[in-house]
């Protein structure tokens, strides 16, 4: 009986550590993709054209205004590396969200599927709102910081 106890607990029960291990996986893979494709935006590396170029291309071909190019570039760069460290998960994952939900939206007259559809930014924007809701969890410096803030804990530090 206990055997099956264990399995149906397994099957249906939450367990904190493993919710806490599946978001850490989920905001490095998405902060790695967001910080590739980022830096190949902003500083041209791994393959990418570099700011300048990205710009142009974002103002130019897609009538995005300077400072929105700008925006979107240093929110995926910047916002990746959050995401993958777990600092101001929440912010990062806000600014994330509202990227992705531009991106997509203009992805989209493309077709949701295909290499110029709209399915990459949706998964991204999808994933960012989880992140924003899950909150960093256990193992990101969010939580390193902010457990031993005396501003949560209203206790002195040891």
């Amino acid at each position: 009986m206990k055997m099956n106890t264990k399995i149906v607990r397994f099957l249906i029960g939450t367990n904190t550590k493993n919710l806490s291990i599946g978001l850490l996986l989920l905001r490095c893979i998405i902060g790695v993709i967001l910080f590739i494709v980022g830096s190949g935006k902003v500083l041209g590396w791994f393959g990418g054209f570099g700011l300048q170029t990205t710009i142009q291309y974002f103002t130019t071909k897609m009538g995005i205004p300077d400072f929105l190019a700008y925006l979107s570039c240093y929110t995926e760069f910047i916002g990746g590396f959050l995401l993958i460290i777990g600092l101001f998960t929440r912010p990062a994952a806000i600014a994330v969200t509202i990227n992705m939900a531009v991106a997509t939206s203009v992805m989209l007259p493309n077709g949701f599927i295909g290499a110029s559809g709209a399915s990459y930014p949706f998964f991204v924007l999808i994933s960012a709102v989880i992140i924003l809701l899950a909150g960093p969890m256990s193992f990101s410096l969010d939580n390193i910081l902010l457990t031993h803030d005396t501003i949560i804990n209203d206790q002195p530090k040891k």
